[in-house]
């Protein structure tokens, strides 16, 4: 009898082991600000980068809302390459089983978050233009109130900006005249995090 029941402990040991592993394995999680850099839109996956680490997405189960916050859903298809994302859902190291995407590279309540690569700058007036990966160039709007930061999280000056710096920059967007205004902040991101990113 002794022996069935040290039989059973460990088989239920062996089992509760194997459940805390998966969990260890497998995190819920979200990743803000992540950068699509491919999309399927017939398989619903995709691959987004944040930081250097590229995130590998299952995005078939996923919900899919406009912009940070708020209950807009937006299709799929409509989701872009260089859009830029929060995603959430259970994390298996660099693989994501996504409950929820977040686009917000898309209106709503006509902000936006951008990324993309500076192709000119204008100090008189203060705006920049960027490349997108498939949303085309935008011009950007800079004010005296918009923070702007380097890679290392510091607040510089207008002036700090340069050509070719791969930025993220959040504003009021106007998809028809391909325009950010209203600029609430630019963020230069590290290049050698991004090194896959091409405009």
């Amino acid at each position: 009898m002794r022996k069935k029941i040290i039989i059973v402990s460990l088989g239920v040991l062996a089992v509760l082991a194997g459940a805390m592993f998966s969990a260890k394995a497998a995190e819920a999680k979200v990743v803000k600000n992540a950068i699509i850099e491919k999309i399927s839109h017939s398989a619903k996956t995709l691959e987004a980068v944040k930081s250097g680490t590229t995130y590998v997405v299952d995005a078939k189960n996923a919900k899919i809302r406009k912009g940070s916050s708020g209950s807009k859903s937006l299709k799929y298809s409509k989701v872009k390459k260089g859009d830029v994302i929060n995603i959430e859902g259970s994390f298996d190291d660099k693989d994501v089983t996504a409950t929820k995407i977040r686009d917000l590279s898309y209106n709503n309540k006509k902000t936006a978050t951008f990324y993309g690569v500076i192709d000119s700058l204008t100090e008189s007036t203060k705006t920049f233009k960027i490349d997108t990966l498939d949303r085309d160039k935008q011009t950007v709007a800079v004010l005296n109130s918009t923070d702007i930061e380097n890679k290392d999280g510091h607040d510089i000056d207008f002036s700090d900006l340069q050509e070719n710096d791969k930025i993220l920059v959040r504003g009021k967007w106007s998809d028809k005249n391909n325009t950010i205004t209203k600029t609430k902040w630019v963020t230069i991101l590290d290049k050698d995090n991004y090194e896959d990113l091409d405009d």
